[in-house]
């Protein structure tokens, strides 16, 4: 320190600058006589005083008046005394506790203002005063203070409530869960937190889970789904389990909550609401012991395995959920989406003496649909838009009222060729299984003037296509023996080089998962079930079109 004696004050100053910009700091010295020596450039922000009084030669008591003068008040806390101080009392004050030989504290000019003030008296009688502005600092603090109560208080509330919840990431991975749903799985929250369900629930309960947790993932939709479980110590409640996505875009999270309601279902009379047996009836069962028992061989079958369904609802998510539902149970689904596809499919299936078992229509749907269903002869079902979900097996079996063994499951027979306008040759390959669907398909294809062939799975898609060479292949994804995307995987593993036919796969819902599969799989394009004679066409002349010029220029 003694060189700043002797140095350049224009290089004194410059490099005292630099220090005081490194620091991010206001900087201040002063000598033994307490005048100053240099103040930076931030010290005139900090105290309000005119820039005159930070010149070398000033006397600190001067400087500390300004201050009080401008309302800079320098104390420890915004309650303490020595805001009453008077000005001299406040100077006399400050002064003394640059005198020390070092100090440091946090000071608060103003409610939302705070200082860190360190001071260092050295040895030759030179005094350094470093002013850092940590308000950011301490607000983010305070910030994060008050956040940190908030989620103590949050987890207290939830591990007092009695419903059990649980919060899964995208990865489906446990991220939180309360005590009512440790008791509820009978595991401490180690065994849970970190964990996948299929870690926990048995695979039977997990593979009915996870298409409905990831559909509530990605769409948002909150979904009720009334469900009795059965739990890993044995015992069966009824609940009503709710669930919702929170979170933003690439940080959401989906909470399940489970409500009891099995008191309410034991506490039901037929005066105020349904007897507690018909009230649960409407309950999916499911299984969460960890070991279920491997099932009878002579265990009752479902009754609405086999049987032929029509769904008839105009909201695509409405009938793919009830698709999937139903066809997890083997049942053989189709759907219509208006009284015009509902006729008419009525009529392809009493043409071919193809028996519909039911008819689950929509609530939302028009009334006179169930007077067309009856005029075929067909029984019809109404549920309403929440019923068509999780709970929709229970009452199709209902209705239905008979075991698997009196329902005529589909026959397969031998691939159907149908004559058309050029011998020799088949158009098209429609590779479908469900049985109504390839009456609709036959339909619309010889209405249009095409060959085709029908097959009834995976593998048999595979073998016509090698025997008869067609020009386009119609793919449902959800064949039997192979899928459809192996089937065309397949395809294009056996072309080999030659011109590639074009596969369009057929589904039956428009989820963005299916249709990249499908273009991984090797197909063209896509198309969604219910199958229209507009749609089919539209694909028949984008794929088939130019070749049908080609044939037609070389006549």
């Amino acid at each position: 320190m003694n060189d700043l004696d002797t140095a350049d004050p224009n290089i004194q100053t410059a490099i005292l600058e630099a220090l005081a910009e490194g620091l991010s700091a206001a900087v201040l010295l002063y000598d033994r006589n307490d005048l100053v020596v240099f103040a930076s450039q931030q010290i005139a922000s900090i105290t309000r005083v005119q820039p005159r009084l930070l010149v070398p030669g000033t006397r600190i008591r001067d400087l500390l008046s300004a201050m009080y003068d401008a309302g800079i008040r320098l104390v420890a806390d915004t309650h303490n005394y020595r805001r009453a101080l008077s000005r001299e009392d406040w100077v006399a004050e400050q002064i003394a506790g640059l005198w020390k030989e070092r100090s440091e504290s946090l000071e608060r000019p103003g409610p939302d203002r705070w200082l860190n003030i360190a001071k260092r008296r050295l040895p030759s009688g030179y005094g350094i005063c470093v002013i850092k502005d940590v308000s950011e600092q301490k607000k983010r603090e305070e910030q994060w203070r008050l956040d940190t109560e908030r989620v103590q208080v949050t987890e207290e509330v939830l591990d007092n409530l009695p419903f059990p919840i649980s919060v899964k990431d995208r990865n489906s991975t446990f991220v939180a869960v309360n005590k009512a749903n440790c008791d509820f799985l009978d595991l401490p929250a180690d065994a849970i937190l970190g964990h996948k369900g299929s870690d926990i629930n048995n695979k039977a309960f997990e593979d009915r889970l996870v298409p409905i947790n990831q559909h509530v993932y990605e769409t948002g939709e909150p979904i009720q789904l009334p469900e009795r479980i059965t739990r890993p110590d044995g015992s069966t409640v009824l609940t009503i389990v709710h669930k919702y996505r929170i979170g933003k875009p690439g940080r959401y999270y989906l909470v399940t909550v489970k409500q009891d309601v099995s008191s309410i279902a034991a506490g039901a009379n037929a005066d105020h609401a349904l007897q507690s047996s018909e009230w649960a009836a409407g309950f999916v069962p499911i299984d969460m012991t960890r070991e279920p028992a491997p099932a009878s061989p002579l265990a009752p079958v479902s009754a609405v395995a086999g049987a032929k369904i029509l769904i008839v609802s105009r909201f695509a998510d409405t009938v793919a959920e009830a698709i999937d539902v139903l066809a997890r149970e083997a049942a053989d689904v189709s759907a219509a989406a208006d009284a015009d596809e509902f006729t008419l499919f009525l009529q392809l299936a009493a043409e071919a003496d193809v028996r519909i078992d039911l008819v689950v229509i929509d609530a939302r749907m028009p009334a006179e649909l169930t007077q067309i269903a009856e005029a075929y002869g067909v029984t019809a079902l109404r549920v309403s838009d929440t019923s068509l979900g999780l709970d929709l097996p229970v009452l199709v079996g209902n209705e239905l009222g008979k075991p698997v063994e009196e329902v005529d499951l589909p026959s397969i027979e031998e691939p159907h060729l149908q004559s058309g306008p050029r011998d020799g040759s088949v158009d098209v390959l429609v590779a479908e299984d469900n049985e109504v669907n390839q009456i609709v398909f036959s339909q619309i294809i010889e209405g249009l003037g095409y060959r085709y062939v029908l097959a009834v799975d995976g593998e048999e898609a595979v073998r016509l296509w090698r025997e008869h060479s067609p020009r386009l292949v119609l793919m449902d994804v959800t064949l039997p023996k192979l899928t459809g995307f192996e089937a065309s995987a397949a395809i294009r593993a056996l072309e080999d080089g030659a011109e590639a036919v074009p596969i369009i796969g057929v589904l039956p819902q428009a989820f963005d998962r299916d249709r990249e599969a499908c273009i991984d799989a090797g197909m063209n394009d896509v198309i969604l079930k219910p199958i229209s004679p507009e749609a089919l066409d539209m694909v028949f002349q984008r794929y088939l079109a130019s070749v049908e010029d080609e044939i037609e220029a070389e006549a």
